[in-house]
């Protein structure tokens, strides 16, 4: 077989419906009625209902068409597709070159965290977004020559062959303007984050390569970000823009040199350079930050991969939203000495609000529907359950205020004020939606009369004042500022907030016409529970390696400034020379007009005298409702046609076929090799599959069929035999609530069950030796974790009726647990015996498993020559026991196996991750073999 064939299967199944498809298959909602429009240089799928948005967003893009373009010197070929989702309650996008250039927008405004800044939100996104689509479509030299002749083939796109800082520092730094407070270049929160790493060391270059587990999670987009300010600030203007031309041209990644003609260093050099200059940077605008010692209360819990809210309660202790990177998100209680009591496992993004009498509302995100995630209203119940208030509600805030609930309901990328009665049921609209203007954050007077609300018209926010006896009159102004602020709660002592004041996030107080400063954090103050009657006041706040919990004893004003503080300066009209920002005429979304190949790859095949020659390509339409992949070829001897194909539509139906042959016997040798005799097989799979999901847990039912034959031509005699001809159907349930965190070794708790019913019947025929029974078989695992190891078990059990083909035990390797579903599978994993072990078939089996995994170093490095990193290194003990029989209940003798493996998360060229196992495994009855093996994916 000839490398150019492995190469197309790793380009179907790696970048076809392996990568670039899956990630958009289930985003678009089918059910809703999606129309298309075309601008200058963009072409928006988007609702019917949405055309406004639409409007806006083409705006945005062309805005960042001629400022990208300039930047980089590139215009994208063709017109870029974006796809507005109203699927998301969360602030994201994506690009993708691949397999032609696509931006997708989710319509939702961020409220907290680094993206809260004072851009518009649109424009923010999308100079991001088609940042990364011109700068991965940029390419020049041999790699432009390759794509001319083979098309969008990943392969010759050199700018996705480089570590992530370097493609998300780009955009991140594209769309900042630290001057006017736009973008996460210089902002608060990034800013904080570099004054917490530099307590400790910034990161290593081969560590920022590997982009593995260190803290901060979004560590690529804040180091590569300053790292082109800082090349842009060193070595000129168009640094950036030279940067990227000279890595657009590499046939291999060649990072450790891709500075040197522009700065005279190579990277690990420049990098250094960098470090320093960005020490500098740091100890510069922190000097006179740190001068004042910080007043920000004890640290009680941290760090913490993620803290999301806290809120106090009446005794003086503190509910808190804690992640630890190793287990769930849970809801915690927490005692003013930093004791901790676990309520209830809760969502990643959940919200909190404590009235003063000690209700409390909890607001998550959930899936909703199957294809959306949006947030609703729990309330904490005596008993420290959660009962959901609203469903499918998309409420990203909610305060108690008196008996009803005030909340901020978003659709749409448009935010409106609502209120609720107790049981979580919409009454009236306080606030309408306006198009330009966000709402971050809401709060409510103890006694329900009067709710308070932070707007947002990109660099103009204003804290208003509703009456809620009154609710057609217009809200009353009470603060306007030009920088963040949110964080709203409404106090004994009056109406706190987290404001962006000097560029450093930290809790404020409105006291008449002023607004005090109640801390002095040296990071930021990410969330806060408000001063409580003892004047204490929780706080999370940004921390070396995540965040921290900290409470306050007392709060000193720290500083006041004017309440209505400067206007802020308009963002000056866009002069676009691109062409019309206009949008055209919509028109029924038609999947056909994106759906045609853009690639080919050549493939080639040689074994026993067959010879094949064909090509490969993959696509998918923009919404992500189809995706395919193919290989094509012609026999040429035989003159037979090979082929595998992949057609995956919504996600949810997949339909593959593959027909090889296969050369069993050849007389002659070199290029006068004839082939005698050889086998032609033919499987075809269909599955489809209906998800109940939800972010915890997920339920899914599905049905399928599948044909398995094998026909062997002798060629000499002109004839033919069928050794195999296999024909069933399937019916599959799936509960899966097993998960990870981003620290633990896979897998850590939950479970998942999967029930496979496989039956021959339906098309069996009378008079033959076809199989006509049927097989049931259930896998059981299960995940504990203890500390930072985990206890996994697995337990698998296949029954069979009728004539069935048999199971095959041994190996290590079970297609049903690591590559999916899989029809007509008869191959359990036993690890000690070989694939062939006579005495481990029969149509019935069992076998079960005990793991015992841990963590050994993570390891993250990531070299530049060659471009090979590994980042988690793991360790796995096991125990498996099993037995095949045909007659019977249980099998005759069981066979035990026992060993251990290694896991290594490779990383290649930057961007492609393997996870390979390797191990040794005795078997511990006849034959007692000691079998090494190599395999990718954990056992189960």
């Amino acid at each position: 077989m000839v490398l150019i064939r492995a190469l197309a299967f790793v380009l179907i199944f790696g970048f076809g419906l392996g990568a670039a498809a899956p990630a958009r298959a289930q985003l678009a909602d089918p059910w809703k009625n999606w129309v298309s429009a075309d601008s200058a240089h963009f072409r928006v799928h988007y609702r019917s209902e949405h055309r406004q948005q639409a409007e806006r967003a083409i705006q945005a893009a062309e805005r960042a068409y001629p400022l990208v373009t300039t930047q980089l010197q590139w215009e994208p070929r063709g017109r870029t597709e974006i796809v507005l989702f109203n699927e998301f309650d969360l602030p994201n996008g994506y690009s993708t070159p691949l397999p032609y250039n696509v931006i997708g927008v989710f319509l939702a405004p961020d409220d907290n965290g680094q993206l809260l800044d004072n851009s518009a939100w649109l424009d923010l996104l999308l100079t991001h977004e088609f940042t990364h689509t011109v700068h991965l479509d940029k390419v020049r030299g041999a790699p432009k020559v390759l794509q001319n002749i083979f098309g969008r083939v990943p392969w010759f796109f050199p700018n996705l062959f480089q570590p992530l800082w370097a493609i998300e520092g780009l955009a991140v730094y594209n769309a900042s303007d630290p001057a006017r407070g736009r973008g996460r270049l210089r902002g608060p929160y990034f800013e904080a984050q570099l004054r917490a790493q530099a307590a400790s060391a910034f990161i290593t270059l081969d560590e920022i390569n590997a982009d593995g587990r260190s803290m901060p999670v979004s560590k690529a987009y804040l180091y590569g970000a300053y790292f082109y300010d800082f090349l842009t600030r060193r070595y000129g203007p168009d640094a950036a823009q030279k940067y990227v031309e000279r890595y657009s041209g590499n046939v291999v990644p060649r990072l450790h040199s891709n500075p040197f003609e522009l700065t005279g260093k190579t990277m690990d050099v420049l990098w250094e350079e960098f470090m320093a200059d960005l020490a500098q940077q740091v100890d510069q605008r922190s000097f006179t930050l740190r001068r004042q010692p910080q007043t920000a209360g004890q640290v009680l819990a941290g760090p913490l991969f993620d803290a999301s809210a806290v809120a106090a309660l009446p005794s003086g202790a503190a509910l808190a939203v804690l992640d630890d990177g190793l287990h769930p998100p849970q809801l915690v209680r927490v005692a003013s000495d930093g004791t901790q009591q676990a309520l209830t496992r809760v969502n990643r993004g959940a919200r909190l609000d404590v009235a003063p009498d000690g209700r409390a509302l909890l607001v998550q995100p959930d899936i909703c529907d199957g294809y959306s995630i949006v947030y609703d209203v729990y309330r904490l119940e005596p008993n420290q359950s959660l009962r959901q208030l609203t469903h499918c509600a998309r409420l990203r805030r909610a305060v108690q205020a008196g008996d009803h609930i005030i909340a901020v309901h978003h659709d749409g990328g448009l935010t409106r004020l609502v209120q609720l009665d107790g049981a979580g049921r919409e009454i009236r609209v306080l606030l309408e939606a306006v198009s330009d203007t966000d709402l971050i954050d809401v709060a409510a007077s103890p006694d329900g009369r009067r709710a308070q609300v932070i707007a947002k018209r990109e660099g103009d926010w204003r804290l208003l004042d509703i009456d809620l006896d009154a609710p057609s009159s217009e809200p009353r102004l009470v603060m306007r500022q030009n920088v963040p602020m949110h964080g709203l709660r409404h106090t004994s002592a009056g109406l706190e907030f987290i404001l962006a004041r000097d560029n450093v996030y930290n809790v404020w107080r409105l006291d008449g016409d002023t607004a005090m400063r109640l801390t002095h954090s040296h990071t930021g103050i990410t969330a806060h529970s408000g001063t409580q009657a003892d004047g204490s006041t929780w706080l999370l706040a940004i921390a070396n390696n995540g965040f921290e919990l900290r409470r306050m004893a007392a709060s000193v004003p720290q500083q006041r400034v004017a309440a209505m503080g400067a206007t802020p300066e308009p963002m000056p009209a866009a002069t676009s020379t691109a062409g019309s920002t206009e949008l055209g005429d919509t028109r029924s979304y038609a999947a056909w007009r994106s759906l045609y190949p853009r690639s080919w790859l050549p493939a080639l095949s040689g074994d026993g005298g067959l010879t094949a020659f064909g090509a490969s390509t993959f696509g998918g339409d923009a919404l992500g409702w189809h995706s395919y992949a193919a290989l094509l070829m012609w026999e040429t001897s035989q003159r037979e046609p090979i082929a595998s194909l992949e057609y995956l539509f919504l996600g949810r139906h997949h339909l593959a076929l593959t027909r090889s042959l296969t050369a069993r016997a050849s007389v002659g040798s070199g290029r006068s090799e004839e082939t005698t005799l050889y086998d032609r097989d033919t499987q075809l799979q269909w599955l489809s599959v209906q998800p109940f999901a939800r972010l915890q847990r997920s339920w899914t039912f599905g049905v399928g069929a599948a044909l398995d034959r094998r026909e062997r031509i002798n060629v000499s005699t002109d004839t033919s035999t069928r050794p195999r001809d296999e024909r069933l159907a399937a019916v599959l349930i799936d509960y899966d609530s097993a998960a990870s965190n981003w620290a633990s070794e896979g897998n850590n708790h939950g479970q998942r069950h999967t029930l496979l019913y496989e039956t021959y019947k339906p098309f069996a025929r009378s008079n033959t030796t076809d199989y006509d029974g049927e097989v049931l078989r259930l896998d059981l695992r299960g995940y504990l974790g203890i500390g930072r190891s985990v206890l996994g078990l697995k337990h698998t059990e296949a029954r069979a009726r009728g004539r069935t083909e048999p199971y095959q035990l041994g190996g290590a390797l079970d297609p049903q647990l690591q590559l999916g579903t899989v029809l007509n599978s008869r191959r359990i994993a036993l690890r000690g015996y070989d694939r062939d072990e006579p005495t481990l078939t029969g149509t019935d089996a069992r076998v079960t498993s005990v793991e015992w995994r841990t963590s050994l170093s993570d390891v993250d490095r990531h070299g530049m020559v060659p471009p090979i990193g590994l980042n988690r290194l793991s360790a796995t003990l096991f125990f498996d026991i099993g037995g095949a029989w045909t007659q019977g209940d249980r099998p005759a003798q069981y066979k035990r196996g026992a060993g251990v493996e290694l896991i290594g998360e490779l990383k290649l060229l930057y961007s492609l991750g393997l996870q390979l196992r390797g191990g040794v495994a005795k078997g511990l009855d006849e034959p007692r073999d000691v079998l090494g093996y190599f395999s990718l994916g954990r056992a189960f």
